[in-house]
C-alpha cells in the first residue's frame, strides 16, 4: 500500500508553522489575527491624566464650533475637578482645573464674535483676525489631541482667520505678518500638511528669525512639525528673555498648559524650562 500524503491544506499549515518558528519581527499568536493600528505620536495632553467626561463632552462642542456649549462644560469640568482636588490634591488636578478654565475663556471669546448660528459672515465683536486666529488654532490642537486628528472645518475657519489679518496690500508689517505665517504653519501641520507649513516659514526672513518677539511663534511652528530640539531652542530663547522683555508668571502658566507642547511634555529639558512659576503658589 503506498504512503499517505499529507493533504496539501497540512502540509501548508506545517510550512507556515516553520516559517513562524523562524523568530518573525512581529510575533503572531496562533489562532488569531492581529491588526496593527497606527497613531500619530502626540505626546501626552495634560488632560488626559485626569479624565472628566465634562471636559471630554466640551472637546466635543469646540470641535462642531458650539463654542457656548463647549464653555458651559468645561465651566463643570472646572467644578467637578475642583471639588476633587479638595478631596485628593494633586498636581495633575491642580493643571487639570487650570487647563478647563483655559478652554472655557476661550470658547466664550470665541461664542462672543460669531452669531448663535455659526455663520461665516457674521459680525465680529471684540477681536481682530489674528486673535480670532490664534484661539481656533489653539481649539485645533486641542481637539486634535483628544481626537488624534484636527477638524477640517475648524483648521478651515484659523487658516480663514490669518489669511484675513495677512495684508492684501502694502508694505508688510515687521513682526506681526512672520507671527501670521508662524502661526499658518503651526495651523497646516497639525492639519497633515507638512509641506505647505514649511512654506509658510519660509516667508519668515533670516532676520525676523533673529528676532526675540517671533521666539514663541518659531517654537509653536517647530513643535507642530515635530522638530522637538528646534522647538525647545525657540522655547528657551521665548522664556528666558532678558529685561526689560521678561515674561510674566500669568503668560507662562498659560503657556504650560498649551496643546502645543503635547510631544515636549515630561521631557526634563521642558519641565525645568517651567519649573520655577509652575511650584509657585497660585496668585
Amino acid at each position: 500500500m503506498a504512503g499517505v500524503l499529507a493533504p496539501p491544506s497540512l502540509a501548508l499549515l506545517l510550512s507556515a508553522g516553520a516559517l513562524l518558528a523562524a523568530d518573525p519581527a512581529i510575533p503572531i499568536a496562533a489562532g488569531r489575527t492581529n491588526v496593527v493600528r497606527l497613531q500619530p505620536d502626540l505626546g501626552v495632553p495634560l488632560e488626559r491624566a485626569v479624565p472628566s467626561r465634562a471636559f471630554a463632552l466640551a472637546v466635543d462642542m469646540d470641535a462642531a464650533q458650539r463654542w457656548s456649549e463647549a464653555a458651559a462644560l468645561y465651566q463643570q469640568a472646572v467644578a467637578e475637578w475642583t471639588e476633587a482636588l479638595r478631596v485628593r490634591p494633586s498636581r495633575a488636578l491642580e493643571r487639570a482645573v487650570d487647563k478647563a478654565e483655559r478652554e472655557r475663556q476661550r470658547s466664550t471669546l470665541l461664542a462672543s464674535t460669531r452669531s448663535a448660528r455659526g455663520r461665516f459672515e457674521a459680525q465680529r465683536t471684540s477681536i481682530n483676525p489674528l486673535e480670532e486666529g490664534r484661539l481656533l488654532r489653539a481649539k485645533v490642537m486641542l481637539v486634535r489631541a483628544a481626537r488624534g486628528l484636527a477638524p477640517p472645518d475648524l483648521v478651515a475657519r484659523a487658516r480663514a482667520a490669518f489669511d484675513e489679518a495677512l495684508p492684501g496690500t502694502g508694505a508688510p508689517r515687521p513682526g506681526a505678518d512672520a507671527e501670521i505665517r508662524l502661526q499658518l504653519c503651526a495651523t497646516r501641520a497639525a492639519a497633515g500638511d507638512r509641506a505647505g507649513a514649511r512654506l509658510e516659514r519660509a516667508h519668515v526672513t533670516t532676520a525676523e528669525r533673529h528676532d526675540l518677539d517671533n521666539a514663541l511663534a518659531l517654537a509653536i511652528c517647530a513643535a507642530a512639525l515635530g522638530e522637538d530640539d528646534e522647538a525647545l531652542a525657540r522655547l528657551e530663547m521665548y522664556v528666558l528673555r532678558p529685561a526689560p522683555h521678561p515674561v510674566d508668571p500669568y503668560t507662562l502658566r498659560d503657556l504650560y498648559l498649551a496643546n502645543d507642547w503635547d510631544r515636549l511634555r515630561g521631557q526634563p529639558r521642558f519641565e525645568t524650562l517651567f519649573g520655577p512659576v509652575l511650584a509657585a503658589p497660585q496668585p
